[in-house]
């Protein structure tokens, strides 16, 4: 298996992933409404097989209530950008800006341009500051420079003098840092400054990197996948804790997105997606494409004291694409659908884990390959539709094997002439397990 991510030539900016003149990027027309045709479909059917499915109709499942489980929070870092490391203080900064008292008493504002070529658009502050940032879409289709505007609300004038919304930009790099003097844990809360970030970025434009290292701001990001267009970044980083992430539907190369103790939501079409938070849920969706004949996409969903709740599906016109996903979370609920119908000869590895809550994952009628549930004191059911048709058309008849061993489950599914797997099948594999709970495998 080829890594695209190692063998493959890089794209702008110190921190790329790999460049493919095939990849359906916003420019290449035919191809991208080609896809955009696909993903709107096949979003819409997953957001109805999630919502019809997993939450009207989920088996009745019992919840033991006479033991708690609390892990640790995950590894810290997956949406770190080592590019920010040289814009840590005021005296990095091109200038700090002057704050314009508004109409309202108690409110000030900053506004700022960053071109729309960049390499990397950030955001980054440092310091007791908080608040929350806004990532939307000017409907203007000209090419406009990227509008920043930043909004102080505060109580006392002290706040405000302590308080900077600076433009940092070295190379082709261009953000905005916002920061404040360090206070008494015990200071005067008249000091206490909320900042609003508002960013507006041109409808339909392909764009370089985007990054965001926000300590206590919840993040909301608009629509930006349309009928047959979209807004692109070559990356995606949205960083932040103890704040909740909304980032509404994006579509790039990869999006690495983290937070702690705030749940995290949205839709994401691209090659790789990486969520993570902890005590809190994650509902996504992810509409995966590769880029090349064996393309892996990666996909990891981390959460502690959490449910997770996930559709992803395979879109792509080459073959042999592989969908790799790990799905963890410790005493939350575990719902995954996958879908790997427009993908010829696609395949699904997944691995999925929790405690104490239920699991269950459903395939489509496209999954060949082997299946292990465990759990304890519980059951590891698989639940076989026996209407499912042969998705080639071929009178082909579906096969689910099954040894049972205690509260483990293991087996294998594919599609015959004669009850037996030929060479051409292509193997996956599904792993699910809990504790104290049941599993369930829907096929």
């Amino acid at each position: 298996m080829p890594n695209p991510v190692d063998d493959a030539p890089l794209g702008r900016g110190e921190i790329a992933l790999p460049t493919d003149p095939d990849i359906p990027h916003p420019n290449d027309a035919a191809r991208l409404r080609k896809f955009r045709r696909r993903v709107v479909y096949i979003a819409a059917v997953l957001f109805t097989v999630t919502a019809l499915v997993l939450w009207e109709h989920s088996p009745n499942i019992r919840r033991p209530a006479d033991e708690l489980s609390v892990e640790g929070p995950w590894p810290t870092g997956i949406a770190d950008d080592p590019r920010l490391e040289r814009y840590q203080t005021p005296d990095d900064a091109e200038y700090c800006a002057e704050w314009v008292e508004g109409d309202e008493p108690h409110q000030a504002s900053a506004s700022f341009e960053l071109p729309m070529d960049a390499d990397l658009l950030f955001f980054l502050s440092r310091g007791p500051v908080f608040g929350e940032i806004n990532i939307k879409e000017n409907p203007s289709r000209s090419n406009r420079p990227v509008e920043v505007n930043v909004t102080a609300n505060y109580r006392g004038g002290s706040g405000l003098k302590h308080t900077k919304a600076c433009r940092m930009a070295v190379d082709n790099e261009h953000g905005v840092f916002l920061w404040a003097g360090p206070r008494h844990p015990h200071g005067d809360p008249e000091r206490d400054v909320r900042l609003n970030i508002t960013v507006s970025v041109t409808k339909d434009v392909s764009y370089g990197d985007l990054t965001t290292d926000l300590p206590l701001f919840s993040h909301n990001v608009g629509d930006f996948f349309h009928l047959w267009t979209a807004t692109y970044f070559d990356s995606i980083r949205l960083k932040t804790f103890n704040a909740a992430i909304d980032f509404g539907s994006m579509v790039g190369r990869a999006a690495y997105i983290q937070t702690s103790n705030a749940p995290v939501k949205g839709f994401f079409g691209g090659g790789d997606l990486a969520l993570q938070t902890s005590n809190a849920p994650i509902n996504a969706v992810g509409i995966m494409w590769g880029d090349r004949a064996g393309y892996e996409s990666r996909v990891s969903l981390k959460t502690s004291n959490g449910a997770v709740e996930a559709a992803l599906a395979v879109v792509s016109d080459y073959s042999d694409s592989v969908l790799r996903a790990d799905v963890h979370t410790s005493a939350g609920l575990i719902k995954i659908t996958t879908r790997l119908d427009y993908s010829t000869n696609a395949s699904l590895v997944l691995d999925a884990s929790t405690s104490i809550e239920p699991a269950e994952v459903r395939l489509d009628a496209w999954y060949e390959g082997t299946y292990d549930l465990q759990t304890s004191l519980e059951h590891a059911s698989v639940e076989q539709n026996p209407g499912t048709d042969d998705p080639l058309g071929k009178g082909r008849q579906r096969t689910v094997t099954k040894t049972r061993e205690g509260q483990q489950a293991q087996g294998s599914i594919y599609w015959s002439d004669d009850g037996e797997p030929t060479e051409e099948t292509k193997w996956g594999s599904v792993k699910v397990s809990t504790t104290l709970s049941p599993v369930f495998l829907l096929v």
